[in-house]
């Protein structure tokens, strides 16, 4: 039986003052409690006192950057592990993306932001939080999942933010065979995009692995 849920609450991060409240007004008609900051200082303010249930950051802040407030929240221990962090950007180049996974976002939008893209990825975000809270997949303990090497080998892969075809490449399989592990990682994982499985591949220890020949 599926558990009721409060409705979201979520708080934008953006210098833009047209952006901020294009995004406040489009989540406000979805239900959603949205709380604003137009920078860093103003978001760690809220974080100390509010725990939303996801962050949408801008990068490119006034001040401290959007990745060092991320760095920042993690040390002090602000953001709570509940809560999750999605970057807006209008940097294209894969090495800032990365960048932010690994400082531990969750997941990308590029301005200009698509509104379809932005209310599909923050529904899958939440259901995947609220299967953490529900119990379906224990927060903070270690997966009780067996991976193959070759299931490694692509999760390391995608936590490197390699497309299909480039693992495909790099692992000397078809495209086809590696939409099939990809699909069964997602499955043993409990994830359902890229983006949860980069995270799992650097909180694993699996992002960047050397040694990838079978």
């Amino acid at each position: 039986m599926s558990r009721e849920h409060a409705p979201a609450t979520i708080l934008c991060v953006e210098d833009e003052e047209y952006i901020l409240e294009e995004l406040g007004e489009e989540l406000s008609s979805r239900g959603y409690a949205v709380l604003t900051a137009s920078n860093s200082d103003e978001a760690e303010a809220i974080l100390s006192r509010n725990r939303p249930d996801i962050v949408l950051c801008d990068v490119m802040l006034p001040g401290r950057s959007g990745f060092e407030l991320l760095g920042d929240l993690r040390a002090s221990g602000k953001l709570a592990e509940t809560t999750a962090f999605i970057f807006l950007t209008a940097l294209s180049d894969r090495k800032p993306h990365l960048t932010g996974l690994r400082a531990g976002a969750h997941d990308y939008l590029t301005k200009p932001v698509d509104l379809d893209l932005l209310h599909l990825k923050i529904e899958n975000t939440l259901a995947f939080a609220h299967r953490l809270r529900d119990g379906m997949v224990p927060a903070g303990e270690p997966l009780d999942v067996h991976l193959s090497r070759r299931e490694e080998q692509v999760l390391s892969l995608l936590g490197q933010g390699e497309r299909t075809g480039a693992i495909a490449s790099r692992l000397e399989i078809s495209e086809h065979t590696v939409s099939h592990y990809i699909k069964e990682l997602y499955r043993k994982l409990g994830i359902n995009n890229r983006a949860d499985a980069a995270r799992m591949a650097i909180s694993l220890g699996l992002a960047g692995r050397p040694g990838l020949r079978s």
